[in-house]
């Protein structure tokens, strides 16, 4: 049985020796870097070389080029696109203060900072969140790109940088946290999909020739990823050893390999029995993860003989159809596997939860296997286990999400205990009501406490698609928001709260996060209550806050 350990990886560099100097140059401002996982891949940094800032662009073509043993090709690439909000910011800071950076020996800690300043302030240029500011991991990309290729100088060219040059320590704090995951699936657009694919699978019983490859391979990465929940490199790369034998002969052995982390996770599942029983109807449909990888190999195994030596070895192998490499065998990837379950997702009619054509990712169905799996079992560390995570934190924070019910269930005790905590006298909800703008059932509600939010209270907190809302920050600019007398000390716990966080924040994240909550408290809401009730509350709220915003 073949040994499951490390991925050993080569970083070796070929380098070209000329007497006692190593020479490890770029062949000039256009190149090409044959990668491992993601082909040939073509640089150009003429472009970054106009306007006088010639040796600048050179010495980010050497860092990128130094770099291309040790990152993925896809990463490289994605330090050249680094360079163009950079220059950027370049051409907005000569327009403005006429200070022309010109070589890295110009970049110090103050630009740095400046550069910060400067994404704070840029907008989305295109698609649906046209004119938004960009999100705090575009943001963080942004800069880790450019620090990645000013450490490279650093530290294998030490004199081309300025003495001056440090990094801000942790300019995006929390950032993991500021991050939306992934959303699962639901059950109903998840029970669409296996639908649709099970009944592909139907159709491919016997007749291949039903579907094109390409929609054929993809009809088998989408029912292993629901099956496994792996990650979809993962998926992609899965090779024709993947399935392993297991000690118990009921069980076989998946092993796959994560590529960013250079891991391997070996996972066990059930085995599907050797001969069907008489019950069973003679089908060809696999009936096991393990099944589902050898018919896709089998599928496959006709262009082995067709593929690079680079590629024989992995299982989703296509034929291009098209463009100047039409004909040739290539591996599957991410891109071609999207649009081809655009296609498959055309094919079915699917639709999500809101009439709309489903989009369909390989990465949303890990964290539904995650929420389904935590679901059935209420433990995140199984959930870990099967994701293959390093910590249950990782688990928790962005590959489950609590199903709807749950929030609701936690807004309903908390409305409970809130209400019997703040009981008012319900014949005041009548003269709440009088003038119609709130329906009486819900006035009485909102005495009672019984639609009490974190900060103050809602009218309605129940969406159009019957979930409950258990949001605070979005209160302040909701119509829906409430604030009653009784309700100051807590808003103002909440308003002393945000001031205590500023000092561990970047001032700009704050600033743009709270700033405007601070606004509208002081600007909308407390004039509109009496200045010794304001006091009162906000004396209350310093020595004793609300138990909801303590501050430690």
């Amino acid at each position: 049985m073949p040994m499951i350990g490390r991925k050993r990886v080569d970083r070796r560099m070929n380098l070209a020796v000329a007497g006692a100097e190593v020479v490890d140059l770029p062949p000039g401002w256009q190149f090409t870097i044959d990668c491992p996982n993601h082909g040939l891949i073509r640089f150009d940094f003429e472009p970054f070389s106009r306007g006088g800032r010639q040796e600048l662009a050179a010495q980010f073509r050497d860092s990128v080029w130094s770099l291309r043993h040790d990152v993925q090709g896809n990463t490289l690439y994605g330090f050249l696109a680094g360079l163009i909000p950079f220059w950027r910011f370049l051409d907005t800071l000569q327009s403005e203060s006429e200070r022309r950076v010109e070589s890295m020996r110009d970049i110090d800690a103050a630009l740095l900072r400046q550069f910060l300043a400067w994404l704070e302030l840029q907008t989305k240029a295109k698609g649906k969140s046209r004119g938004k500011p960009w999100s705090m991991s575009s943001k963080k990309m942004a800069f880790d790109r450019i620090k990645s290729l000013l450490v490279n100088r650093q530290r294998l060219a030490r004199g081309s940088v300025s003495p001056a040059l440090a990094f801000p320590k942790n300019p995006f704090p929390r950032v993991s946290f500021a991050t939306t995951p992934r959303a699962p699936y639901t059950d109903c657009e998840l029970r669409r999909i296996v639908d649709a694919v099970n009944a592909d699978l139907r159709n491919l019983d016997g007749a291949h020739d039903s579907l094109s490859s390409l929609q054929v391979l993809a009809v088998y990465l989408i029912a292993l990823a629901v099956a496994t929940g792996r990650n979809p490199q993962s998926l992609l790369d899965l090779r024709r050893d993947s399935v392993r034998a297991h000690p118990l002969s009921d069980r076989e052995i998946l092993v796959t390999e994560k590529r960013r982390g250079y891991s391997t996770q070996v996972t066990s599942y059930s085995k599907a029995p050797d001969e069907p029983s008489k019950s069973d109807h003679v089908t060809t449909i696999p009936l096991s993860v393990g099944n589902y990888v050898r018919t896709a190999m089998e599928y496959t195994a006709p262009l082995v003989s067709a593929a690079s030596a680079r590629n024989a070895d992995f299982i989703f192998l296509h034929r291009i159809e098209r463009g100047s490499r039409s004909g040739e065998v290539d591996k599957l990837d991410i891109k071609a596997f999207n649009q081809a379950a655009a296609r498959f997702v055309f094919r079915h009619g699917i639709k999500d939860d809101h009439g709309e054509p489903l989009v369909l990712h390989l990465a949303r169905l890990r964290p539904t296997f995650g929420t389904r799996l935590y679901e059935r079992t209420r433990d995140v560390r199984k959930v870990q286990q099967a994701l293959g995570h390093s910590s249950p934190q990782v688990t928790a924070r962005h590959y489950i999400t609590l199903p709807e019910t749950a929030h609701r269930d936690h807004t309903f005790i908390g409305q409970a205990m809130v209400g019997w905590v703040t009981k008012q006298d319900e014949k005041n909800a009548v003269l709440l009501a009088a003038d119609g703008k709130i329906p009486l059932a819900d006035a009485r509600e909102l005495l009672k406490g019984g639609y009490n939010t974190l900060v103050a209270r809602c009218r309605n907190p129940f969406r159009e698609s019957g979930s409950t809302c258990s949001k605070y920050l979005p209160c302040f600019t909701c119509p829906q928001m409430v604030v009653f007398e009784d309700d100051l000390w807590r808003l103002f716990s909440f308003y002393y709260k945000l001031l205590h966080e500023r000092v561990r924040m970047n001032p700009n994240d704050w600033l743009q996060t709270y700033g405007p909550v601070i606004g509208i408290i002081d600007n909308e809401i407390t004039p509109d209550f009496p200045a010794e009730k304001v006091e009162e509350a906000k004396r209350r709220a310093r020595e004793a806050p609300h138990p909801a915003w303590p501050r430690h």
